[in-house]
C-alpha cells in the first residue's frame, strides 16, 4: 500500500477544466493518464472517468483528453 502511496505522489496533474483533471503517468509508449472529476465537497478527492491513451509528449494528451471529456459529457 505504501508503495502505490509512493508512486502516486510522483503523478502529475494537468487541469484541463474546472473540476477536471488529468493525471499523468510515463508508460512505456510515451505518456499516459486519466481523466478525473474532482469532488467539490471532499478537496483531494476524485472520480476516475475514463483512461487515456498513449501520446508522444503530456500536451498531446492534454488536447486528446480535453476532447474526450467534451464528448464524454455530450453523451
Amino acid at each position: 500500500m505504501k508503495k502505490r502511496q509512493a508512486e502516486q505522489a510522483k503523478d502529475d496533474y494537468i487541469m484541463l477544466e474546472k473540476d477536471y483533471i488529468l493525471r499523468l503517468r510515463e508508460g512505456n509508449s510515451g505518456v499516459e493518464g486519466d481523466v478525473i472529476m474532482l469532488d467539490t465537497r471532499r478537496p483531494g478527492q476524485g472520480t476516475h472517468l475514463f483512461d487515456a491513451p498513449a501520446h508522444e509528449t503530456p500536451e498531446a494528451l492534454a488536447a486528446w483528453a480535453r476532447g474526450a471529456l467534451r464528448a464524454f459529457r455530450e453523451g
